[in-house]
């Protein structure tokens, strides 16, 4: 019990110095709903994926950093398999661009969501890729503006202090 609480403390001070400038969903918080289409067309909604950690990768297909962080998300999947790594497409793009662009793609994470926009609404974040780790209840405990080698090692960090507990 008091470790988890540790875990709970310095996850959220990471997320606290992740989100200078208040950008993203407010962490400690539950993360706002959403509903979309996977590439296999199997309806998807957050509110009723609940039982494990996720990481949520919010992504366009003309974002040039996006194309670079996918990979690396898909890396830390292989590392973590009890976290669900989900990339969602913020533009209403049809399903056949987006598996184009995923398959170029040296690695992504295995499971992509399409919306048909109103993410950055709904979700508050000012730039792409926005990327959010979420506990097993959709509570938000970090948000990552941009893609950085730093914004890598904070979401590492949180993930492995997650594989402890």
């Amino acid at each position: 019990m008091l470790l988890s609480k540790i875990a709970g403390v310095v996850l959220l001070s990471l997320a606290s110095l992740a989100v200078a400038g208040g950008n993203g969903p407010v962490v400690g918080q539950p993360a706002p709903n959403f509903i979309g289409r996977t590439l296999e067309d199997d309806s998807y909604r957050l509110k009723g994926d609940k039982g494990q950690p996720k990481v949520i990768n919010f992504f366009a297909l003309t974002c040039k950093p996006c194309r670079q962080e996918m990979p690396e998300l898909a890396k830390l999947e292989q590392q973590y398999p009890g976290v669900k790594f989900i990339s969602v497409n913020t533009q209403d793009d049809k399903p056949e661009a987006v598996a184009k662009f995923i398959k170029s793609l040296p690695g992504a994470p295995s499971h992509v969501v399409l919306t048909s926009g109103g993410m950055q609404e709904t979700f508050h974040y000012l730039g792409l890729p926005h990327t959010i780790l979420l506990d097993s209840d959709n509570v938000v405990l970090m948000n990552l503006v941009g893609f950085t080698p730093a914004n890598m090692k904070l979401l590492h960090k949180a993930l492995a202090e997650m594989d402890k507990h």
